[in-house]
């Protein structure tokens, strides 16, 4: 068996998270005629043979999912064979090196749309070799610091500008020498530093201890720290660290109770957040400490600091009933304790999924297993904490659903479809009352009677998009969001395709009608979103429509009033 690179270890694992999250669903047989995807790999201007080209599915039921792979020939060119219609990252492994216009985030790659029997040419990337930073971490008495993170993020350039920075984690430690090594990092300046950034708090988890962020050399502010220059292909050496005393660290103990008659609750799993002066959640973490029989908890390892405790649903397999407004604490030279979370119990919410356009009741059963209610309660996390089912809730195969925990106030559904493409929600109803903007909850309400309607549709929209006046950053992502015209507001009424490098997008299985098609460009780092003017296009049961957004860049917002000029 060949060895894996570490990118692909981590899409298999992420792979493997994915399905152990998600209940099964069958899979989906290919039934189209496979495609084919071809380009090119270079370093500098030669061919890069031997680099592994891999294609990772951004569908929802197969996300992070390496589908194919090929080997770059002796000009560095590439063929995918058999490609399955869908939406996909394609990228080249290649660690040490960097490839020029990749996306931000994980995995990296290149956005494709794939349709059936399509031959996709020209797929090219530009590499090359990537720098180097290494050094050595050492405490206050000069011994290796072993097992810590070390951080880079890039300097201002001469703009005074910080570029968009995400770098792969996967080497970011000290070894048993204290010795760090940072490989395929792009050109540029750089800070470096260890440690955490524990002004507002921090956890130790096990033996792990706690140092405060210190650059290098050996200073705890930015502003006085040492700007490493990288080059492509150079080595920045002995770029060492020496961090201060080990952060001393206390227990945290209390217990959770109900509100209403003070009861322990047992199994309650523990989650803990940071809070800056100015009351705004920081961070967080869960699933380190679980209330006992008694609704007891204790963890340690919290550094001084200002925290939040609650109780967390992420760890659970089933939602909670209860919810709980944040409980602040701060630590700051002996241990907490006597720390009491009262737990409120949450909304009730119940109703059914109905498809409609599917006259077979075996399909219609297996289309709705493979549904998940999203429900969604606005500002519920500046309110409350635990805010009831914070994954996506099952369907059962009759369509009924129970959601519970739900934190007062606007709660928005809306079904995820993790199998059927032609499945759209068309419908949100309360008692035959529309609430696809969402539908106000009261504290412990027991709500029945929602009503979520799904159509099956086989309609096709796709899309060519033209871009005007300035050119897309590699680091941007470019949604497609269509809307049946006349739907109300809110993500149940529309749908989204990522739109792939080539400009193209395709949405399947969507109801006759007529749609508002815009296209999004959000420009991360330069902090701004550009848009289409919406487009209007009509498609039939069965039939296939095409529309051409433009994304003019120095157009004002189409979603925006103009605003008249003074005379």
């Amino acid at each position: 068996m060949p060895k894996l690179t570490t990118l692909e270890r981590q899409l298999v694992f992420a792979a493997a998270l994915l399905c152990a999250l998600a209940s099964p669903s069958p899979a989906r047989a290919q039934t189209a005629a496979p495609a084919t995807v071809a380009g090119r790999v270079t370093d500098g201007e030669r061919g890069a043979q031997g680099v592994t080209v891999l294609l990772v599915s951004n569908e929802p039921a197969q996300r992070f999912r390496a589908t194919s792979r090929a080997k770059t020939d002796a000009d560095g060119r590439y063929l995918l064979t058999n490609v399955a219609p869908g939406n996909y990252q394609i990228l080249p492994v290649a660690p040490a090196y960097v490839v020029a216009e990749l996306t931000v985030g994980f995995p990296p790659g290149r956005r494709l749309t794939v349709v059936a029997g399509e031959e996709v040419k020209d797929i090219d990337f530009r590499m090359e070799p990537g720098g180097v930073i290494t050094g050595r971490v050492t405490d206050a008495d000069g011994n290796p610091v072993v097992g810590e993170q070390v951080l880079i993020e890039p300097a201002a350039d001469a703009s005074g500008q910080r570029p968009r920075f995400d770098f792969d984690q996967r080497d970011q430690q000290t070894d048993d020498r204290g010795v760090y090594r940072l490989f395929g990092l792009p050109a540029g300046r750089y800070y470096v530093s260890a440690g955490c950034t524990c002004e507002t708090g921090g956890v130790s988890y096990g033996r792990r201890k706690l140092f405060r962020r210190t650059y290098s050399p050996d200073v705890s502010e930015r502003a006085e720290a040492r700007v490493v220059e990288v080059k492509p292909g150079s080595e920045a050496a002995d770029i060492d660290i020496k961090v201060g005393r080990t952060l001393k660290t206390y227990k945290v103990s209390g217990r959770f109770v109900t509100a209403d008659t003070g009861e322990p609750v047992a199994g309650v799993p523990i989650g803990f957040g940071t809070v800056d002066a100015r009351g705004r959640r920081m961070g967080g973490w869960g699933g380190i400490a679980e209330t006992d029989a008694r609704g007891e908890f204790v963890t340690d390892g919290l550094a001084p600091g200002h925290y939040v405790v609650y109780p967390t649903t992420t760890f659970q397999q089933q939602a909670s009933e209860f919810y709980s407004d944040p409980l602040s604490f701060e630590v700051a030279d002996a241990d907490v304790s006597g720390l009491v979370v009262k737990l409120k119990r949450g909304a009730t919410v119940s109703g059914v999924v109905q498809i409609e356009g599917v006259a077979d009741r075996a399909a219609a059963a297996q289309m709705l297993s493979s549904l998940r209610i999203l429900p969604w309660v606005e500002n519920a996390g500046q309110q409350a904490a635990g805010m009831g089912p914070s994954r996506p809730m099952p369907v059962s195969p009759d369509g009924t659903f129970r959601l519970t925990g739900i934190v007062p106030g606007k709660l928005r559904l809306s079904a995820m479809n993790e199998a059927a493409k032609n499945l759209s929600t068309t419908r949100v109803e309360l008692n035959g009352a529309n609430v696809m903007g969402g539908l106000d909850v009261a504290a412990g309400a027991q709500v029945t009677g929602v009503r979520i309607v799904m159509t099956y549709g086989t309609a096709t929209l796709v899309g060519q998009t033209t871009y005007l006046n300035g050119a897309l950053a590699p680091t941007a992502r470019v949604m497609a969001f269509a809307r049946p015209v006349g739907a109300g507001q809110g993500p149940a009424s529309s749908r989204s395709a990522e739109v792939d490098a080539r400009g193209f997008f395709r949405f399947e299985g969507l109801p006759a009608g007529e749609y508002e098609v815009m296209v999004n460009v959000f420009n991360f780092g330069a902090g701004r979103t550009s848009r289409s003017a919406p487009v209007r296009v009509s498609v039939g049961d069965g039939g296939e429509a095409k529309v051409s957004p433009v994304v003019d860049f120095q157009a004002p917002d189409p979603r925006q009033p103009e605003r008249r000029k003074e005379p």
